[in-house]
């Protein structure tokens, strides 16, 4: 019994000790981590950490504070950051100095091993990635960025920004390599800049919502004045690959898509001054009308999609040649099909214009050609009218005959025999030219 009683007292001593312990040891863990709060961390202080540790110019500290978890840090509202050199801009954002616990009780010393960046907006101009680089291979401080605007520039000018994303930096001996995941009009992204030793140079952009990915590999930067390369691109299961050489403009070469809705081969200029444009030469080997007619109106007019405001905002042309004539511009919002020949040598030409996409959406077309009767007189006839591509349906406005301007009444009776002779059950039928010559024929 005794015996019992000494095992027990003896169990509360050494659980009372242990108790101690670790309320000693709680104690001084929190002693040491929240000291640091009632320190005077100045604007003065931190300025002079950075610039010294990490060439880093900071303005506008507004608020300071001290957070403990998830490690001990600093806090810092509002402010703005300047990179070695300008390389880096980073503005309105909320930044995190990550102490080093080992220094944390130090109140003279800023002792950090990483800075983390939140929010706000951060500006890379593309001429200096290799600065930029360079700057985070000798730097021992960390950088890291996230849900932050990331704008690249080319001379000042914006390429393109990607919102709310995360960026990293890695360094290897053999790849330098810079990524940036974030959205892109709204659509996740990946971005990923990449030095390799052997001199190349490999762009990498991935939006998956819009099934879009490119792989772009270039030689001989010269730092982004002049260059050539490969380009590697998949838009909506659609391959492109062309060579490019980059002096004033981007001169293409060498070019073809394959798709299922068409093969050909492409070359022409992408323009950059005073702002961005293209003139592309397209030849197809193989197309299908009816599918890219209805990839066309399931894409851009069936509903109000985000899509189509990036067409809005393209301008350039493209100049179809060998199955058939024509070229599509796009210019200030709109986009115009001119001088399209219907067949590879057939006399039926039109006329187009896309007014709005949707739903509602409506393509005002004139359709040109010339009839011979009987006696071989050649007569002129010219057809004015829309189409809506949602509902395939299509409408005449004016018809003129041989200078004869028809009646409402008479429009309505060959617009009816149009829709059934031509359409029929399909909008691709608009491009039939077996279907249009009997149309024609029989006028």
């Amino acid at each position: 019994m005794n015996k019992r009683i000494n095992f027990i007292f003896k169990d509360k001593k050494i659980n009372k000790f242990f108790l101690y312990l670790l309320v000693f040891f709680v104690t001084i863990f929190s002693v040491y981590f929240f000291i640091p709060k009632f320190f005077n961390y100045t604007p003065k202080l931190i300025a002079e950490s950075l610039k010294k540790n990490s060439n880093i110019n900071i303005k506008n500290i507004s608020k300071i504070n001290y957070k403990f978890l998830p490690s001990p840090r600093l806090r810092l509202l509002g402010s703005n950051l300047e990179f070695e050199k300008n390389i880096l801009i980073v503005k309105n954002a909320e930044i995190d100095i990550i102490l080093n616990p080992l220094s944390v009780i130090n109140y003279k010393i800023l002792d950090y091993n990483k800075i983390l960046i939140k929010k706000g907006f951060s500006t890379i101009e593309i001429n200096k990635l290799n600065q930029l680089f360079n700057y985070i291979k000798k730097n021992k401080k960390k950088i890291n960025f996230e849900k932050n605007n990331i704008i690249l520039l080319k001379k000042k000018k914006k390429l393109f920004e990607i919102s709310d994303s995360q960026l990293k930096f890695s360094t290897a001996k053999e790849n330098q390599q810079l990524n940036i995941n974030g959205f892109f009009f709204n659509h996740k992204t990946f971005f990923i800049f990449k030095n390799r030793s052997d001199g190349k140079t490999k762009i990498i952009l991935k939006i998956p919502k819009l099934d879009v990915s490119t792989n772009i590999t270039l030689e001989e930067t010269n730092n982004f004045k002049t260059y050539e390369g490969l380009a590697n691109i998949k838009i909506l299961n659609n391959f492109f690959q062309f060579n490019f050489i980059k002096e004033k403009n981007i001169t293409i070469k060498k070019g073809f898509v394959r798709s299922s809705l068409a093969n050909f081969l492409f070359k022409g200029e992408l323009f950059f001054k005073p702002y961005f444009s293209f003139h592309l030469d397209i030849e197809p080997a193989t197309l299908s009308v009816e599918k890219l007619i209805l990839f066309l109106r399931d894409r851009y007019f069936l509903e109000d999609l985000a899509e189509t405001k990036i067409i809005k905002k393209i301008d350039g042309s493209l100049n179809f040649r060998n199955l058939f004539d024509g070229s599509v511009i796009f210019k200030n919002t709109e986009v115009l099909f001119k001088n399209f020949r219907i067949g590879k040598n057939s006399q039926i030409f039109f006329d187009a214009k896309i007014y709005e996409f949707g739903k509602k959406g409506r393509i005002q077309f004139n359709l040109v050609t010339n009839i011979q009767n009987k006696e071989t007189v050649t007569k002129n006839l010219k057809i004015l009218g829309y189409v809506i591509p949602s509902n395939s349906n299509v409408t005449f406005e004016k018809i003129i005959f041989d200078k004869e301007i028809f009646t409402k009444k008479k429009i309505k009776i060959y617009e009816k025999r149009f829709k059934d002779e031509v359409i029929g059950a399909s909008l691709s039928n608009f491009f039939n030219e077996k279907k249009l010559k009997y149309f024609f024929k029989n006028f």
